[in-house]
């Protein structure tokens, strides 16, 4: 025989009761609550459906001109405008969130770079990030140029360490690759040195950096009293 303790429904009918209850004490908290929760939800919904679309779109029309003016080399009018249409740091700076105002980041670091203002360069270097095989990895070489130029020879080696392994293919990769060994011979990490022409000569075969590699290899290892094998 079944008791009523442990009857399922009496179970279920319980829990009803006590969920009954509790709305009961908490009406108000709980209808707040669920507005909230609705008001987000719709909130979420319409920033992806309607908001961000237009954002993009409003970015890419300002982006148009500060993208040519790159193209032609007129770094003063994309770090500037032209009086009708907005400068890449202050498409950069509006829409910072959108994929246009992304490049316009690259835009801008590139522009203060070619003015020589490097510190200026890496706060838009720095915040901009790309997916593809070739520009994700260029971004953070620019990086690294920009701390060779401001001196910091240490970094701008581990950043292109970073670059080069970002995403391996026959064009960054060794290109990187070199320019770390070179720094790392600046600053005297002789064993850095050789591990990244080493990864040139032993990955990158093809590439033109390759050809130079056995010739960096023997620099760096005489430094260490040692001869390639």
């Amino acid at each position: 025989m079944t008791t009523e303790t442990n009857n399922p429904k009496w179970l279920e009918a319980m829990k009803i009761d006590e969920i009954t209850k509790w709305y009961e004490n908490n009406r108000k908290n709980a209808n707040i609550g669920m507005i909230a929760l609705i008001a987000i939800i719709a909130g979420v919904f319409y920033y992806f459906k309607y908001y961000k679309p237009q954002i993009e779109n409003e970015a890419a029309a300002q982006l148009f001109m500060a993208e040519r003016y790159f193209e032609k080399d007129s770094m003063d009018k994309v770090l500037k405008g032209d009086g009708k249409y907005s400068s890449a740091p202050d498409i950069a700076d509006e829409y910072g969130n959108t994929k246009a105002g992304n490049l316009a980041k690259y835009y801008a670091g590139r522009a203060y770079m070619s003015k020589g203002d490097f510190k200026k360069a890496l706060e838009y270097i720095e915040d901009a990030s790309f997916n593809d095989e070739i520009m994700s990895s260029m971004i953070i070489g620019l990086q690294a140029d920009c701390y060779s130029e401001l001196g910091d020879l240490a970094k701008a080696a581990d950043t292109y360490m970073k670059a080069a392994q970002k995403r391996e293919n026959l064009y960054t990769s060794p290109m990187f690759l070199m320019k770390a060994g070179i720094h790392y011979e600046e600053v005297k990490k002789w064993e850095e040195a050789v591990k990244a022409y080493t990864m040139i000569k032993d990955k990158y075969k093809e590439s033109r950096q390759a050809q130079l590699s056995m010739k960096y290899i023997a620099r760096a290892m005489a430094h260490l009293g040692k001869t390639p094998e």
